[in-house]
């Protein structure tokens, strides 16, 4: 699947094109389109046609983009992805227009489908990832960060995307109740892992990521939640030091064991994700079985990162 023609169905013949026709979109376009690829993954097994899995696609991906240019504005960030981010591009004022014209235009796409389910899952989806940044603007301590807490505001800043990818195929075709809720939370387990392993990377000095620029920015990430809740005498300490070169060797071994911690439970929950595709592949009704291979050929790239 290529770009999908992404750049001319953001804009369209409008006003919004005229203005942002010299607007860098790298930003936004060097996240592979990696939602609507899981997407027509699904497509495939419901017989969608082509330009079923074209619509969807371009859905997700600007639903995504959209949530990622109102984001930047929220965290002020100059950068995505090595690139310059969208409200470095022009403003604040004409991000957020932006990325509300791009969630216009993903109504809009949806609306050709007449199916009202389809349109709540969407609409669910994204009240989940509004909850999702609300809460992390809120809690901006790692260290005070629960287990639980963690795992809900992954799901519903990442895993509530993934999951609207595995289930508006199904959806659209009115197909099996039992499919969606297996394919509704291999989504959610999909982005919990996404999120887990992305906060992991975060501490491998040979990753394409920043190293520690979690820990430099006191950003929320699994491995320094590990911390709060097992060393709470520590957590000042942590807090207050500006780089992973001001910790001493104990501490170091802490970060260690926190990242052992966080590996174990990226684990359990690919195992989860695992026992799905198994039952999965007992629905005689799927009519290509090779995706569910890719499914798990995508488990393994997502968590060879850090194993």
């Amino acid at each position: 699947m290529d770009k999908m023609n992404l750049d001319d169905f953001y804009f369209e013949s409008s006003y919004i094109k005229e203005m942002a026709s010299e607007l860098d979109l790298s930003s936004l376009a060097n996240g592979k389109y990696f939602r609507s690829r899981l997407l027509y993954l699904i497509g495939n097994m419901y017989a969608l046609t082509e330009n079923e899995k074209l619509k969807l696609g371009r859905v997700v991906e600007m639903v995504h983009n959209a949530t990622l240019t109102h984001d930047d504005v929220i965290d002020n960030s100059h950068t995505r992805r090595g690139s310059p981010s969208i409200p470095a591009l022009i403003n604040n004022k004409k991000s957020v227009l932006l990325g509300d014209y791009m969630l216009a235009r993903a109504l809009h796409e949806l609306s050709d489908f007449a199916n009202p389910e389809l349109t709540k899952e969407l609409t669910l989806t994204l009240k989940e990832l509004v909850e999702g940044e609300w809460i992390q603007y809120e809690n901006t301590n790692p260290y005070e960060i629960t287990t639980s807490l963690y795992e809900t505001l992954a799901i519903k800043k990442t895993g509530s995307l993934f999951r609207w990818s595995f289930i508006a195929p199904l959806v659209s075709k009115s197909k099996s109740s039992e499919e969606y809720q297996l394919f509704s939370e291999f989504g959610e387990k999909l982005g919990i892992i996404f999120q887990m392993t992305d906060d992991i990377i975060d501490f491998n000095p040979e990753s394409q990521k920043t190293y520690g620029l979690d820990f430099k920015n006191n950003n929320i990430n699994f491995v320094l939640h590990f911390i709060g809740i097992n060393y709470p005498e520590q957590k000042t300490k942590f807090l207050r030091a500006e780089t992973l070169d001001d910790l001493t060797q104990k501490e170091l071994s802490i970060i260690d064991e926190s990242i052992t911690l966080a590996k174990q439970a990226v684990n359990k929950t690919l195992n989860r994700c695992r026992e799905i595709l198994e039952i999965l592949k007992e629905r005689p009704n799927l009519k290509d079985q090779a995706s569910l291979g890719e499914l798990s050929s995508i488990l393994d790239l997502i968590t060879d990162r850090v194993f």
